[in-house]
């Protein structure tokens, strides 16, 4: 049983970790699928309203006509997310009582993602077009709002 804040962060990193190859992958397809009417990326960790340690990270495009925009990348637009399928997690990231947590869950969530994320960004090396692109929390979590992959 995970009873710490760090403890947590350390374990959800390297289940996310052992994803970046996929999570690269998208990146390639979206940076292949995007369109020129894209102003700006914005990647979001979303997070039930249960903070029970299930969550995805989806990208999504700003700019003019978001459904199109968006559809454009939806075969890429998932970098990560946790599913139960067949009654498995997967991939097997610690869950929690969503009422009986020792420290917020889905901070912890978004400060691993983030981190993450950057180590992801880095790997990749940038989109073929130079575009604003930050990553975010949905609902205000984690211990920084927002933070730019920008160099």
């Amino acid at each position: 049983m995970i009873s710490g804040y760090e403890e947590y962060k350390r374990t959800l990193l390297a289940v996310l970790r052992a994803h970046t190859d996929a999570a690269l992958s998208a990146l390639q397809g979206i940076d292949r699928n995007l369109p020129d009417k894209a102003r700006s990326i914005r990647i979001v960790v979303h997070l039930p309203q249960d903070a029970d340690g299930m969550f995805d990270v989806m990208v999504h495009l700003d700019g003019p006509d978001l459904l199109s925009l968006n559809k454009a990348i939806g075969d890429f637009r998932s970098l990560f997310e946790v599913r139960i399928t067949d009654g498995n997690l997967c991939p097997e990231v610690p869950l929690f009582d969503p009422f009986d947590q020792p420290f917020s869950v889905n901070d912890a969530i978004v400060d691993s993602t983030m981190i993450w994320l950057k180590e992801v960004w880095t790997a990749y090396g940038g989109t073929s077009r130079r575009l604003p692109i930050t990553v975010e929390g949905q609902g205000g979590y984690g211990s920084r709002p927002m933070i730019s992959l920008n160099a």
